[in-house]
């Protein structure tokens, strides 16, 4: 609307100064030729002519001028609209892009946690089975007294040669009084003879552990494991011969 108002006004313009523009025509037709200082302007001359010196490949009117100035403002107008179209285009896409990586920057970091989760759990020791506990649990436990070290019928005790000094008197007699006269309800931590052997193999322990400088290994580890070997026969039921011994 604003450029056909100013076409209009431009175009009103041109009409009133048509009359001017002929009268000056007429003018320069009229002159006379006469040498060098002639007013006589050629065809071509003047601000437009043919060759390099002037404004152009011809001569421009004033409409010629007015059009092409108004061409030119609705040329630059679309080409405006257009770039700032280009430049909103590329302001959504840079967006877009920026989600897209914050998207791919999320899911990145929780694959490499799950996998580390992952590697974590297949490293981590598997809890082990009743029946493996079963047999850990065996594998440690001490061994019994062979049928040398105790007679299972008589409730008798054979000491190593270590244990059958004067400072272990005391835990030694009290010990072969418990054999002797042990009965088949006479097993488990929850009895007292599991708890009168467990005491008095402890106080041998500490003493045997105080001789140890002057001991060899080897009668040490005998002695030691006789006494281990002796609390873990009183938590076991009595057995003679393969048999659970019954009242």
């Amino acid at each position: 609307m604003k450029a056909r108002t100013i076409y209009s006004v431009v175009l009103s313009g041109l009409m009133t100064s048509a009359g001017v523009a002929g009268v000056a025509g007429v003018a320069v037709a009229e002159a006379p030729i006469s040498g060098s200082g002639s007013a006589f302007i050629a065809p071509g001359a003047g601000f437009g002519g043919g060759n390099s010196q002037g404004f152009g490949y011809h001569s421009s009117t004033l409409q010629e001028g007015v059009l092409r100035g108004l061409a030119d403002l609705a040329r630059g107008t679309g080409e405006g609209q257009y770039w700032a179209s280009l430049a909103a285009i590329n302001r959504q896409e840079a967006a877009s892009r920026y989600l897209a990586n914050r998207e791919q920057a999320v899911e990145t970091y929780f694959r490499i946690k799950q996998i580390n989760q992952a590697a974590r759990e297949a490293s981590r020791p598997q809890p082990l089975s009743q029946e493996q506990l079963t047999k850990i649990a065996k594998a440690q436990a001490p061994d019994r007294l062979n049928e040398a070290e105790y007679d299972r019928i008589l409730g008798r005790l054979s000491w190593p040669a270590v244990l059958a000094g004067d400072e272990f008197a005391s835990e030694r007699i009290a010990l072969n009084d418990a054999f002797s006269a042990r009965t088949a309800h006479d097993a488990g931590p929850a009895s007292a003879f599991y708890g009168e052997v467990l005491a008095s193999t402890d106080s041998m322990l500490e003493k045997l552990a105080a001789r140890l400088p002057a001991m060899a290994p080897a009668e040490f580890i005998a002695a030691r494991k006789f006494l281990v070997g002796m609390a873990y026969e009183a938590s076991l039921p009595l057995v003679a011969k393969g048999l659970v011994s019954a009242e």
